[in-house]
């Protein structure tokens, strides 16, 4: 086949190519029936993928081919979007702005992991679970979805707020935590027990290098681009490179066991810091419009449904009001403490309340490792989807209700 990749076969290339045509279209069309609806697009692209799960339409075939096949390439597109929206999310917020809320974000992201985390141990605990299930749904429980919550709020024109910058703040510290905890937690697994200065050694390192990767992309790379850019006059240039410069820091963050999109929303910091931010802003406005839905739509496909049946639905239900209570009380409280305001506490612990991506990563850790079973991994997956579902919906209503509200930090 001309221009086939070295690797990968010509079968794989076309199912590929297929599947990336129906998720697309899937993800636009539930997109846009969403919002006629009055609900988030994002909510639409993540039913729109349950409905082309495997075990739903997703098992179709044409001429004895199945139409939708969720292979390793699918799930790199699916990744890129993930990391192209965050890049984005980090083009709207400088630096000054991410230090203002530092101080009430880091209260809302160890709140949104410390209540998660015990509630969602001890109930698999005493739902008769091994301590070791525990662990890993309770460090699930512990995920917010950068991606679910920064599309929502963009999508509803509040990305801009005060309250937004203090979600999306504190979104990015959870998302550190989450992955100091998981690290911790497969550490306890796979050795039967660490100690407190192995958790300290652990937690410095995933925490210190996010720290050098963001302050290196706003105080160093960001004077490199300002410098270089009037010697660049090539068409299109400029944005091809801030693209590579997002995929670079996602690697890096990626080789140092952090989520690559921590990376490139480090990335996308360093770019707002430039005078070029309202081109490259424009570019990746572009390539998000494409690229974000795929991803939240191949998060729906991972649901499987027909795993589920009275006995495991009694978990869901328990586990997935663990969930929503935690987060909202976790993350709602400091922003309380701080502001005495129940609407505005609200809105951030609801914008918390999605997992999503971090935490199907978790679960798919789980499941490839044996630790969790087929029925126990489809209930952690419904779960988040349910959470990643609610979030979007109860955040349009929140925020509809208090327009002129303003969070004081």
């Amino acid at each position: 086949m001309g221009g086939s990749v070295p690797g990968i076969g010509e079968a794989e290339i076309l199912e590929t190519i297929l599947t990336l045509c129906l998720l697309i279209f899937a993800a636009k069309g539930g997109g846009e029936i969403a919002q006629r609806f009055g609900i988030a697009a994002v909510v639409g692209e993540l039913l729109a993928g349950v409905l082309l799960a495997p075990t739903l339409l997703g098992s179709a075939e044409l001429f004895g081919h199945r139409l939708v096949i969720i292979n390793p390439t699918v799930k790199v597109f699916a990744e890129i979007g993930a990391i192209l929206l965050l890049f984005l999310i980090g083009l709207e917020m400088k630096f000054a702005d991410f230090r203002r809320t530092g101080i009430t974000a880091v209260g809302v992201a160890l709140g949104g992991i410390f209540f998660p985390f015990i509630l969602g141990y001890y109930f698999v605990l005493l739902a008769g679970g091994t301590a070791q299930e525990a662990m890993l749904i309770a460090a699930a429980l512990t995920a917010t979805s950068i991606a679910i919550t920064a599309k929502t709020l963009y999508d509803m024109g509040k990305d801009r707020t005060l309250e937004s910058k203090i979600i999306i703040s504190a979104a990015v510290f959870d998302d550190v935590l989450g992955l100091v905890v998981l690290a911790v937690v497969l550490a306890v697994i796979q050795s039967g027990g660490i100690t407190l200065g192995d958790t300290a050694i652990i937690a410095g390192k995933a925490i210190g290098v996010w720290i050098l990767l963001t302050l290196t992309g706003i105080f160093i790379f960001s004077r490199i681009v300002t410098t270089t850019a009037p010697f660049i006059k090539t068409k299109g240039s400029l944005e091809a490179l801030a693209v590579a410069s997002c995929f670079g820091f996602a690697y890096i963050a990626g080789i140092a066991g952090l989520a690559p999109i921590l990376g490139a929303f480090a990335a996308g910091m360093a770019i707002a810091e430039t005078n070029l931010i309202k081109s490259i802003h424009r570019f990746i406005e572009k390539v998000n419009f494409m690229m974000a839905p795929l991803f939240f739509t191949v998060i729906g496909t991972q649901v499987d449904l027909t795993s589920l049946n009275v006995t495991s639905l009694g978990f869901v239900i328990m586990l997935f009001l663990i969930a929503v209570f935690s987060k909202v009380v976790g993350c709602g409280l400091p922003v309380f403490l701080s502001t005495r305001r129940l609407r505005c506490s609200a809105i951030v612990g609801v914008a918390m309340v999605s997992r999503g991506e971090v935490g199907l990563i978790i679960a798919g850790i789980g499941a490839t490792s044996g630790i969790l079973s087929p029925e126990v991994f489809s209930a952690a997956v419904l779960v988040i989807l349910a959470t990643t579902v609610l979030a979007p919906v109860a955040l349009k209503r929140l925020f509809a209700t208090t327009d002129n509200l303003h969070i004081r930090t």
